[in-house]
């Protein structure tokens, strides 16, 4: 790469290193892997850094972060699961605490959860998650509208009293 693209890389990476964790935090649901994400991105936008056009490193790189976030989705699906499930919260109040926004976004598949970030918290347009995501725009809609949903009936439920009945 040329002293000028090495510069330009490097300035487009500490200009937008916060925002591009905070997304991939949201995809993932974690930071380990969403700094995973992160980096695996900017090393492929690093190879590419030449070819992307100018004014258009932001959304190559939200495209990338996009396909390695679902081909890792993918990939997991097909490992093989333990018979053994996570120990349920104990006391209403871990129930509580756990009930945040993020959990209920991990909770969605991958897909809904991708365009309601890519909504809601980037604040871009239907054609444009269609563009990032390479899906159609009436697919788009139907998965913000199936994550919506399933958002508000999450929210909707009851909470738990008393020893975990519900009133």
């Amino acid at each position: 790469m040329r002293r000028r693209d090495e510069a330009a890389f490097r300035a487009f990476v500490e200009e937008r290193q916060t925002m591009l964790r905070r997304r991939a935090y949201l995809l993932c649901g974690n930071w380990a892997d969403g700094d995973e994400l992160v980096q695996e991105a900017l090393a492929r936008v690093y190879v590419a850094w030449p070819r992307i056009a100018t004014g258009a490193e932001t959304a190559y790189t939200r495209r990338t972060m996009m396909n390695l976030y679902l081909n890792d989705q993918r990939k997991r699906r097909r490992e093989v699961l333990t018979d053994e499930a996570p120990e349920p919260a104990t006391t209403d109040h871990d129930r509580e605490l756990a009930m945040t926004l993020t959990d209920l976004l991990h909770e969605l598949p991958e897909k809904q959860r991708a365009v309601l970030v890519l909504r809601f918290w980037e604040d871009l347009t239907v054609p444009q998650i269609a563009e990032c995501t390479g899906v159609a725009e009436g697919t788009i809609k139907s998965q913000i509208s199936r994550g919506l949903a399933a958002l508000r009936g999450r929210l909707a439920e009851p909470p738990l009293t008393g020893a975990g009945a519900v009133s």
